[in-house]
Protein backbone atom coordinates (compact mmCIF):
# COMPACT_ATOMS: atom_id res chain seq x y z
CA UNK A 1 0.00 0.00 0.00
CA UNK A 2 1.57 3.35 -1.04
CA UNK A 3 1.85 6.29 1.34
CA UNK A 4 -1.05 8.27 -0.21
CA UNK A 5 -3.37 5.33 0.31
CA UNK A 6 -2.28 4.99 3.92
CA UNK A 7 -2.90 8.69 4.57
CA UNK A 8 -6.32 8.47 2.92
CA UNK A 9 -7.36 5.38 4.89
CA UNK A 10 -6.16 6.88 8.18
CA UNK A 11 -8.19 10.05 7.66
CA UNK A 12 -11.28 8.32 6.30
CA UNK A 13 -11.38 5.81 9.15
CA UNK A 14 -10.68 8.52 11.76
CA UNK A 15 -13.46 10.76 10.47
CA UNK A 16 -15.76 7.75 10.20
CA UNK A 17 -15.07 7.06 13.87
CA UNK A 18 -15.95 10.68 14.67
CA UNK A 19 -19.15 10.57 12.61
CA UNK A 20 -20.44 7.33 14.09
CA UNK A 21 -19.42 8.38 17.59
CA UNK A 22 -21.32 11.63 17.05
CA UNK A 23 -24.40 9.73 15.91
CA UNK A 24 -24.40 7.89 19.24
CA UNK A 25 -24.24 11.01 21.38
CA UNK A 26 -27.97 11.70 21.51
CA UNK A 27 -29.03 8.07 22.23
CA UNK A 28 -26.32 7.82 24.90
CA UNK A 29 -27.13 11.18 26.51
CA UNK A 30 -30.91 10.93 26.14
CA UNK A 31 -31.56 11.22 29.86
CA UNK A 32 -29.24 14.23 30.27
CA UNK A 33 -30.68 16.02 27.24
CA UNK A 34 -34.32 15.31 28.13
CA UNK A 35 -33.85 16.64 31.67
CA UNK A 36 -31.97 19.72 30.47
CA UNK A 37 -34.38 20.68 27.67
CA UNK A 38 -37.53 19.32 29.38
CA UNK A 39 -38.47 17.01 26.49
CA UNK A 40 -39.62 13.37 26.22
CA UNK A 41 -38.93 10.14 24.27
CA UNK A 42 -41.24 11.13 21.39
CA UNK A 43 -39.45 14.46 20.91
CA UNK A 44 -36.05 12.75 21.04
CA UNK A 45 -37.36 10.19 18.52
CA UNK A 46 -38.50 12.99 16.20
CA UNK A 47 -35.08 14.63 16.46
CA UNK A 48 -33.28 11.41 15.58
CA UNK A 49 -35.68 10.84 12.68
CA UNK A 50 -34.81 14.31 11.32
CA UNK A 51 -31.10 13.52 11.66
CA UNK A 52 -31.49 10.28 9.73
CA UNK A 53 -33.82 11.88 7.17
CA UNK A 54 -31.34 14.61 6.24
CA UNK A 55 -28.52 12.08 6.47
CA UNK A 56 -30.31 10.21 3.70
CA UNK A 57 -31.42 13.22 1.67
CA UNK A 58 -27.89 14.56 1.31
CA UNK A 59 -26.23 11.40 0.06
CA UNK A 60 -27.46 11.59 -3.53
CA UNK A 61 -26.70 15.29 -4.20
CA UNK A 62 -23.32 14.96 -2.46
CA UNK A 63 -22.58 11.88 -4.58
CA UNK A 64 -23.49 13.70 -7.81
CA UNK A 65 -21.41 16.71 -6.79
CA UNK A 66 -18.40 14.53 -5.91
CA UNK A 67 -18.57 12.86 -9.35
CA UNK A 68 -18.44 16.31 -10.95
CA UNK A 69 -16.21 18.41 -8.66
CA UNK A 70 -14.17 15.71 -6.92
CA UNK A 71 -14.42 13.81 -3.63
CA UNK A 72 -12.13 15.97 -1.48
CA UNK A 73 -14.02 19.32 -1.66
CA UNK A 74 -17.36 17.65 -0.84
CA UNK A 75 -15.90 15.63 2.03
CA UNK A 76 -14.20 18.75 3.45
CA UNK A 77 -17.47 20.69 3.27
CA UNK A 78 -19.25 17.86 5.10
CA UNK A 79 -16.75 17.90 7.96
CA UNK A 80 -17.11 21.68 8.32
CA UNK A 81 -20.92 21.40 8.45
CA UNK A 82 -21.05 18.78 11.19
CA UNK A 83 -18.42 20.64 13.23
CA UNK A 84 -20.74 23.70 13.13
CA UNK A 85 -23.67 21.43 14.05
CA UNK A 86 -21.85 20.18 17.15
CA UNK A 87 -21.13 23.80 18.10
CA UNK A 88 -24.80 24.79 17.77
CA UNK A 89 -25.90 21.74 19.78
CA UNK A 90 -23.48 22.65 22.56
CA UNK A 91 -25.10 26.09 22.75
CA UNK A 92 -28.73 24.92 22.46
CA UNK A 93 -31.06 26.17 25.18
CA UNK A 94 -34.37 25.00 23.72
CA UNK A 95 -35.82 22.19 21.64
CA UNK A 96 -35.96 24.14 18.34
CA UNK A 97 -32.23 24.93 18.37
CA UNK A 98 -31.54 21.32 19.35
CA UNK A 99 -33.56 20.10 16.34
CA UNK A 100 -31.68 22.49 14.05
CA UNK A 101 -28.36 21.07 15.24
CA UNK A 102 -29.57 17.51 14.56
CA UNK A 103 -30.64 18.49 11.03
CA UNK A 104 -27.19 20.00 10.36
CA UNK A 105 -25.54 16.88 11.77
CA UNK A 106 -27.60 14.80 9.35
CA UNK A 107 -26.52 17.03 6.44
CA UNK A 108 -22.84 16.83 7.36
CA UNK A 109 -22.82 13.10 8.11
CA UNK A 110 -24.79 12.34 4.93
CA UNK A 111 -22.48 14.33 2.68
CA UNK A 112 -19.42 12.58 4.09
CA UNK A 113 -20.61 8.96 4.04
CA UNK A 114 -21.20 8.37 0.32
CA UNK A 115 -18.15 10.38 -0.67
CA UNK A 116 -15.93 8.43 1.74
CA UNK A 117 -17.03 5.12 0.21
CA UNK A 118 -16.30 6.49 -3.26
CA UNK A 119 -12.86 7.75 -2.21
CA UNK A 120 -11.94 4.31 -0.87
CA UNK A 121 -13.32 2.54 -3.94
CA UNK A 122 -11.42 4.84 -6.29
CA UNK A 123 -8.10 3.99 -4.66
CA UNK A 124 -8.26 0.37 -3.46
CA UNK A 125 -8.37 -2.79 -5.56
CA UNK A 126 -9.48 -5.04 -2.68
CA UNK A 127 -12.47 -2.90 -1.77
CA UNK A 128 -13.91 -5.39 0.70
CA UNK A 129 -10.91 -5.15 3.01
CA UNK A 130 -10.75 -1.35 2.88
CA UNK A 131 -14.50 -0.91 3.36
CA UNK A 132 -14.36 -3.49 6.15
CA UNK A 133 -11.65 -1.41 7.87
CA UNK A 134 -13.84 1.68 7.61
CA UNK A 135 -16.82 -0.24 8.97
CA UNK A 136 -14.65 -1.52 11.81
CA UNK A 137 -13.91 2.06 12.87
CA UNK A 138 -17.63 2.76 12.78
CA UNK A 139 -18.08 -0.14 15.18
CA UNK A 140 -15.17 0.98 17.35
CA UNK A 141 -17.08 4.24 17.84
CA UNK A 142 -19.45 2.16 19.94
CA UNK A 143 -17.02 2.26 22.84
CA UNK A 144 -17.49 6.02 23.19
CA UNK A 145 -20.59 5.71 25.44
CA UNK A 146 -18.22 4.26 28.04
CA UNK A 147 -16.41 7.61 28.01
CA UNK A 148 -19.07 10.14 27.05
CA UNK A 149 -21.71 9.11 29.60
CA UNK A 150 -19.55 9.47 32.75
CA UNK A 151 -17.82 12.52 31.23
CA UNK A 152 -21.17 14.20 30.55
CA UNK A 153 -22.25 13.51 34.13
CA UNK A 154 -19.03 15.15 35.34
CA UNK A 155 -18.66 18.20 33.09
CA UNK A 156 -22.12 18.42 31.52
CA UNK A 157 -23.35 17.29 28.10
CA UNK A 158 -22.92 20.71 26.43
CA UNK A 159 -19.15 21.02 27.10
CA UNK A 160 -18.80 17.43 25.86
CA UNK A 161 -20.49 18.32 22.56
CA UNK A 162 -18.24 21.40 22.30
CA UNK A 163 -15.21 19.10 22.45
CA UNK A 164 -16.64 17.21 19.47
CA UNK A 165 -17.00 20.50 17.58
CA UNK A 166 -13.36 21.47 18.19
CA UNK A 167 -11.98 18.03 17.25
CA UNK A 168 -14.11 17.95 14.08
CA UNK A 169 -12.83 21.33 12.95
CA UNK A 170 -9.17 20.38 13.54
CA UNK A 171 -9.49 17.08 11.68
CA UNK A 172 -11.33 18.83 8.83
CA UNK A 173 -8.47 21.31 8.36
CA UNK A 174 -5.87 18.53 8.41
CA UNK A 175 -7.91 16.44 5.96
CA UNK A 176 -8.20 19.31 3.49
CA UNK A 177 -4.46 20.06 3.65
CA UNK A 178 -3.03 16.53 3.55
CA UNK A 179 -5.36 14.24 1.57
CA UNK A 180 -4.81 14.11 -2.19
CA UNK A 181 -7.52 13.76 -4.83
CA UNK A 182 -7.14 10.79 -7.21
CA UNK A 183 -10.38 10.77 -9.18
CA UNK A 184 -9.51 10.61 -12.88
CA UNK A 185 -12.95 10.65 -14.53
CA UNK A 186 -15.73 13.16 -13.96
CA UNK A 187 -19.33 13.55 -15.08
CA UNK A 188 -21.75 16.45 -15.34
CA UNK A 189 -24.74 16.94 -13.03
CA UNK A 190 -27.27 15.87 -15.67
CA UNK A 191 -25.37 12.65 -16.33
CA UNK A 192 -25.08 12.08 -12.59
CA UNK A 193 -28.84 12.42 -12.14
CA UNK A 194 -29.46 9.98 -14.98
CA UNK A 195 -27.00 7.44 -13.60
CA UNK A 196 -28.58 7.73 -10.17
CA UNK A 197 -32.04 6.88 -11.52
CA UNK A 198 -30.64 3.95 -13.51
CA UNK A 199 -30.04 1.89 -10.37
CA UNK A 200 -33.77 1.17 -10.08
CA UNK A 201 -33.73 -0.62 -13.46
CA UNK A 202 -31.47 -3.34 -12.07
CA UNK A 203 -33.57 -6.00 -10.31
CA UNK A 204 -30.59 -7.24 -8.27
CA UNK A 205 -29.91 -3.75 -6.94
CA UNK A 206 -33.62 -3.18 -6.21
CA UNK A 207 -33.85 -6.40 -4.19
CA UNK A 208 -30.68 -5.50 -2.31
CA UNK A 209 -32.10 -2.04 -1.64
CA UNK A 210 -35.28 -3.52 -0.12
CA UNK A 211 -33.28 -5.86 2.12
CA UNK A 212 -30.94 -3.00 3.03
CA UNK A 213 -33.86 -0.72 3.97
CA UNK A 214 -35.23 -3.39 6.31
CA UNK A 215 -31.85 -3.94 7.97
CA UNK A 216 -31.23 -0.19 8.23
CA UNK A 217 -34.68 0.35 9.80
CA UNK A 218 -33.82 -2.22 12.46
CA UNK A 219 -30.29 -0.93 13.02
CA UNK A 220 -31.38 2.71 13.38
CA UNK A 221 -34.02 1.58 15.86
CA UNK A 222 -31.48 -0.44 17.84
CA UNK A 223 -28.84 2.26 18.18
CA UNK A 224 -31.44 4.97 18.88
CA UNK A 225 -33.19 3.21 21.76
CA UNK A 226 -31.04 0.33 23.02
CA UNK A 227 -29.59 2.27 26.00
CA UNK A 228 -33.11 3.22 27.18
CA UNK A 229 -34.30 -0.37 26.50
CA UNK A 230 -31.57 -1.76 28.74
CA UNK A 231 -32.40 0.69 31.52
CA UNK A 232 -36.21 0.73 31.36
CA UNK A 233 -36.96 -2.62 29.76
CA UNK A 234 -34.31 -4.83 31.37
CA UNK A 235 -33.85 -2.97 34.68
CA UNK A 236 -30.11 -2.43 34.19
CA UNK A 237 -28.45 0.60 35.81
CA UNK A 238 -27.22 3.42 33.59
CA UNK A 239 -23.50 2.69 33.85
CA UNK A 240 -23.88 -1.02 33.07
CA UNK A 241 -26.27 -0.15 30.22
CA UNK A 242 -23.58 2.08 28.67
CA UNK A 243 -21.05 -0.74 28.86
CA UNK A 244 -23.44 -3.28 27.31
CA UNK A 245 -24.47 -0.79 24.61
CA UNK A 246 -20.84 -0.37 23.61
CA UNK A 247 -20.43 -4.14 23.18
CA UNK A 248 -22.69 -4.22 20.12
CA UNK A 249 -20.20 -1.94 18.37
CA UNK A 250 -17.11 -3.59 19.83
CA UNK A 251 -18.36 -6.87 18.34
CA UNK A 252 -18.80 -5.10 15.01
CA UNK A 253 -15.14 -4.14 15.19
CA UNK A 254 -14.36 -7.79 14.44
CA UNK A 255 -17.35 -8.99 12.47
CA UNK A 256 -17.49 -6.14 9.93
CA UNK A 257 -13.92 -6.56 8.62
CA UNK A 258 -14.44 -10.32 8.61
CA UNK A 259 -17.57 -10.04 6.47
CA UNK A 260 -15.88 -7.45 4.25
CA UNK A 261 -12.97 -9.82 3.67
CA UNK A 262 -15.26 -12.83 3.06
CA UNK A 263 -17.22 -10.79 0.52
CA UNK A 264 -14.03 -10.60 -1.57
CA UNK A 265 -13.78 -14.40 -1.55
CA UNK A 266 -17.23 -16.03 -1.40
CA UNK A 267 -20.76 -15.86 -2.80
CA UNK A 268 -22.31 -12.64 -1.49
CA UNK A 269 -25.86 -14.00 -1.80
CA UNK A 270 -25.16 -16.82 0.65
CA UNK A 271 -23.43 -14.42 3.04
CA UNK A 272 -26.44 -12.06 2.97
CA UNK A 273 -28.87 -14.89 3.69
CA UNK A 274 -26.75 -16.12 6.60
CA UNK A 275 -26.56 -12.65 8.12
CA UNK A 276 -30.34 -12.19 7.83
CA UNK A 277 -31.11 -15.48 9.58
CA UNK A 278 -28.65 -14.88 12.43
CA UNK A 279 -29.89 -11.30 12.89
CA UNK A 280 -33.54 -12.38 13.10
CA UNK A 281 -32.73 -15.01 15.72
CA UNK A 282 -30.60 -12.53 17.70
CA UNK A 283 -33.32 -9.86 17.98
CA UNK A 284 -35.89 -12.46 19.06
CA UNK A 285 -33.58 -13.95 21.71
CA UNK A 286 -32.85 -10.50 23.14
CA UNK A 287 -36.57 -9.92 23.63
CA UNK A 288 -36.91 -13.17 25.60
CA UNK A 289 -34.14 -12.86 28.17
CA UNK A 290 -34.14 -10.97 31.45
CA UNK A 291 -30.85 -11.59 33.27
CA UNK A 292 -27.97 -9.20 32.69
CA UNK A 293 -25.71 -12.01 31.44
CA UNK A 294 -28.11 -13.27 28.75
CA UNK A 295 -29.08 -9.70 27.86
CA UNK A 296 -25.41 -8.94 27.24
CA UNK A 297 -25.09 -12.03 25.03
CA UNK A 298 -28.24 -11.00 23.13
CA UNK A 299 -26.89 -7.48 22.55
CA UNK A 300 -23.58 -8.88 21.26
CA UNK A 301 -25.40 -11.16 18.82
CA UNK A 302 -27.47 -8.29 17.41
CA UNK A 303 -24.21 -6.84 16.06
CA UNK A 304 -24.81 -9.15 13.08
CA UNK A 305 -27.41 -6.63 11.87
CA UNK A 306 -24.60 -4.16 11.12
CA UNK A 307 -22.50 -6.83 9.35
CA UNK A 308 -24.78 -6.47 6.34
CA UNK A 309 -23.48 -3.00 5.44
CA UNK A 310 -19.85 -3.68 4.37
CA UNK A 311 -21.14 -6.65 2.37
CA UNK A 312 -23.58 -4.58 0.35
CA UNK A 313 -21.07 -1.72 -0.07
CA UNK A 314 -18.45 -4.06 -1.53
CA UNK A 315 -20.98 -5.57 -3.95
CA UNK A 316 -22.22 -2.19 -5.18
CA UNK A 317 -18.82 -0.52 -5.44
CA UNK A 318 -17.53 -3.38 -7.57
CA UNK A 319 -20.66 -3.22 -9.71
CA UNK A 320 -20.59 0.50 -10.55
CA UNK A 321 -17.84 2.33 -12.52
CA UNK A 322 -15.71 4.97 -10.80
CA UNK A 323 -17.09 7.74 -12.98
CA UNK A 324 -20.65 7.38 -11.68
CA UNK A 325 -19.98 5.65 -8.36
CA UNK A 326 -20.78 8.68 -6.21
CA UNK A 327 -24.14 9.47 -7.83
CA UNK A 328 -25.28 5.85 -7.95
CA UNK A 329 -24.27 5.06 -4.38
CA UNK A 330 -25.74 8.40 -3.38
CA UNK A 331 -29.13 7.58 -4.88
CA UNK A 332 -29.06 4.12 -3.35
CA UNK A 333 -28.09 5.38 0.13
CA UNK A 334 -30.56 8.25 0.00
CA UNK A 335 -33.41 5.86 -0.72
CA UNK A 336 -32.36 3.41 1.99
CA UNK A 337 -31.83 6.02 4.69
CA UNK A 338 -35.06 7.91 3.94
CA UNK A 339 -37.02 4.66 4.22
CA UNK A 340 -35.28 3.77 7.48
CA UNK A 341 -35.18 7.26 9.00
CA UNK A 342 -38.74 6.97 10.30
CA UNK A 343 -37.64 4.16 12.62
CA UNK A 344 -36.95 6.26 15.77
CA UNK A 345 -40.22 8.19 15.45
CA UNK A 346 -42.28 5.03 14.85
CA UNK A 347 -40.63 3.31 17.80
CA UNK A 348 -41.13 6.38 19.99
CA UNK A 349 -44.87 6.34 19.19
CA UNK A 350 -45.11 2.54 19.54
CA UNK A 351 -43.68 2.70 23.06
CA UNK A 352 -46.89 4.40 24.16
CA UNK A 353 -48.74 1.13 23.49
CA UNK A 354 -46.09 -1.61 23.51
CA UNK A 355 -42.99 -2.44 25.54
CA UNK A 356 -39.44 -2.76 24.21
CA UNK A 357 -39.58 -6.57 24.09
CA UNK A 358 -42.46 -6.38 21.62
CA UNK A 359 -40.49 -3.90 19.51
CA UNK A 360 -37.53 -6.29 19.24
CA UNK A 361 -39.88 -9.15 18.34
CA UNK A 362 -41.12 -6.95 15.51
CA UNK A 363 -37.50 -6.41 14.42
CA UNK A 364 -37.03 -10.19 14.30
CA UNK A 365 -40.14 -10.69 12.17
CA UNK A 366 -39.28 -8.09 9.54
CA UNK A 367 -35.70 -9.41 9.20
CA UNK A 368 -37.12 -12.91 8.82
CA UNK A 369 -39.41 -11.54 6.11
CA UNK A 370 -36.33 -10.17 4.32
CA UNK A 371 -34.67 -13.61 4.49
CA UNK A 372 -37.78 -15.29 3.08
CA UNK A 373 -37.88 -12.68 0.30
CA UNK A 374 -34.30 -13.51 -0.68
CA UNK A 375 -35.03 -17.25 -0.75
CA UNK A 376 -38.22 -16.78 -2.80
CA UNK A 377 -36.77 -14.43 -5.40
CA UNK A 378 -33.26 -15.85 -5.74
CA UNK A 379 -33.84 -19.57 -5.27
CA UNK A 380 -37.45 -20.76 -5.37
CA UNK A 381 -38.73 -18.53 -8.20
CA UNK A 382 -35.83 -19.37 -10.61
CA UNK A 383 -36.28 -23.09 -9.78
CA UNK A 384 -39.99 -23.12 -10.73
CA UNK A 385 -39.36 -20.86 -13.71
CA UNK A 386 -36.84 -23.40 -15.03
CA UNK A 387 -39.31 -26.26 -14.45
CA UNK A 388 -42.09 -24.43 -16.31
CA UNK A 389 -39.73 -23.60 -19.17
CA UNK A 390 -38.76 -27.26 -19.54
CA UNK A 391 -42.42 -28.28 -19.66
Amino acid sequence: MDWDKKILLVYITSITFLVFSGRLLVPTLTGNIENSLDINHVEIGLGMTLLWLFYGLMQFPSGVLSDEKGRKPVASFAIFIFSIAFLIMSLSTNYIIFLLSLILLGIGFGCFYTVSLSMISDRFKNKGKAIGAQSAMASLAGITPLITLPLADKIGWRPLILIYAIISLIIGILFYNQVSEKKEETQQKKEGLQNGVKIFRDSNVTLLLIINAIMAFVWVGIISFLPIYLIEGKGIDQTAAGVIFSLIFFTGLFIRPLIGHLSDLYNKRILILGILIISAISCFLLSQVSSIIFTTIGVILTATVSAFFPLRSNYLMNKWPSKSRGSQMGMYSTTVVILSSISPFIIGLSLKSYDFDRIFQMFSMIILFAAILVVLIKYIYPFFQEKIFRC
